[in-house]
């Protein structure tokens, strides 16, 4: 029997179909990334190269890939990159990946950040994991220096490596703690944060590609989904500069409580930013 013949048509067809049985959102994009990460080559040149063969080495390589997307393994880990903000960053399982919902929040504290003028804007972005935020705020800002704090040392590798590698570790300072306490006697025009908001009850219901690979510490935000976002709104008015903002990534049933909270905390909350769900997701407050 003739040895069958793999074209890159036929390969990204059958993985499509055999991923699409397993419900991630766009099996044919995965399809396509994996199979670029195998080839060496972008989506569009797969497009034009559709006839090319591929070696048995590749179609092993290729299908090891596909298995472990169907394992539900994330396509940000197999690859070890997301992008954000238009900006390729590493990613690892120490670290949450990236969301579009995130961009929101750079988008406003850039916004924000640019109501100050040619000052040289001081940001913060606590809980930075990858260093998503921080990376992202330094380059659309280039005279903004950025504040970045973890409490994970692997998670802070990571963020200093795109920092690294996007050119703005020079404007990024990295520093191991929880929420502000490294950054005591600091003032600041925007403090940023994605922390970890997921309500207890409420992380069953989460995927199992986010349930099982993603860091549990960068999800679990406590019985309300407050427990570290509400001592940094507290903590926060200290190291705000006067007309300084803080911008929060929230989950959506938690917005009430942490709006009530930066009130308590003699901040005035902003109209609140929609998610691609039209949910309130992204809590500005001021002083």
């Amino acid at each position: 029997m003739a040895h069958k013949v793999w074209t890159i048509a036929d390969i990204l067809k059958v993985p499509s179909d055999f991923l699409g049985k397993k419900d991630p959102t766009c099996p044919r994009l995965e399809a396509e990334l994996l199979l670029s990460e195998i080839l060496g080559l972008n989506r569009v040149n797969l497009y034009t190269n559709f006839e090319k063969e591929l070696t048995e080495e590749q179609l092993g390589a290729y299908r090891e890939l596909v298995k472990r997307r169907a394992a539900h393994e994330p396509v940000a880990y197999i690859l070890g990159r997301k992008e954000f903000y238009r900006l390729p960053l590493k990613v690892t399982k120490d670290t949450l990946i990236p969301r579009p919902e995130t961009e929101h929040l750079v988008d406003e504290a850039v916004r924000l950040a640019k109501e100050f003028a040619d000052e040289n804007i001081r940001a913060a972005d606590i809980g930075c994991g990858s260093g998503a935020i921080a990376v992202a705020l330094a380059k659309t800002l280039p005279k903004a220096t950025v504040k970045a704090v973890d409490v994970s040392g692997a998670a802070l590798a990571i963020a200093k490596e795109n920092a690294n590698k996007h050119q703005v570790d020079d404007r990024i300072a990295f520093f191991q703690g929880s929420l502000l306490e490294p950054l005591q006697g600091e003032k600041f025009h925007v403090i940023c944060a994605n922390l970890p908001y997921v309500p207890d009850q409420d992380l069953e219901t989460l995927s199992p590609d986010v349930a099982a690979f993603e860091p549990k510490g960068a999800l679990s935000g406590g019985p309300d989904g407050l427990s570290l976002i509400g001592p940094l709104i507290a903590s926060s008015p200290a190291f705000l500069e006067p007309s300084g903002k803080i911008v929060l990534e929230i989950w959506p049933d938690s917005f009430a409580k942490a709006s009530l909270l930066a009130q308590q905390a003699g901040l005035s909350p902003l109209e609140p930013i929609l998610d691609y769900s039209a949910k309130n997701r992204i809590l500005v407050a001021g002083i």
